[in-house]
């Protein structure tokens, strides 16, 4: 059984690409205008970066991390004493816009919030899939002792 769970908000192929060919272009542009090149490498850093949370079921301790190109950035905490753990079906909202044009999409995640003190919580994972968001709920569950609150019933 697995004793960790890492989950990264997903982030578009092109957004990845882009940073990388920026972060080489900046590269140059140190050695020639190192202000510029430093500032370019910045903005590539920021599109690169995905956030996230990590939770060692072995030793009780979670951490939100922030990764940027697959290194892992984030202090690792204690877990406090948690109550339940609540899943939800919500709509995840995103923006696209050209030129003039916008329009707002929204999709239907479903998320995983381990609950403490009453109504503080630790969001631990974001799925698309219900199945998927349970079984992880599941595993959680049974590692950690908690009861499970489902909330995505239509």
């Amino acid at each position: 059984m697995n004793l960790s769970l890492r989950h990264l908000q997903p982030i578009s192929p092109f957004k990845v690409v882009f940073a990388i060919v920026l972060a080489f272009f900046s590269l140059f542009l140190i050695m020639q205008i190192a202000l510029l090149g430093i500032i370019l490498m910045g903005v590539a850093l920021r599109l690169a970066m995905r956030e996230g949370v990590e939770i060692d079921l072995n030793g009780k301790r979670y951490r939100k991390i922030y990764s940027i190109f697959a290194i892992n950035l984030g202090s690792w905490k204690r877990l406090p004493e948690l109550e339940y753990l609540s899943i939800f079906k919500t709509r995840k909202k995103t923006r696209a816009r050209v030129i003039a044009a916008e329009s707002h999409l929204s999709t239907v995640v479903y998320k995983l919030n381990l609950f403490y003190n009453r109504n503080k919580h630790i969001e631990a994972y974001v799925s698309d899939d219900k199945d998927d968001a349970m079984s992880v709920a599941n595993h959680i569950a049974t590692v950690l002792e908690l009861e499970i609150h489902d909330a995505t019933r239509e």
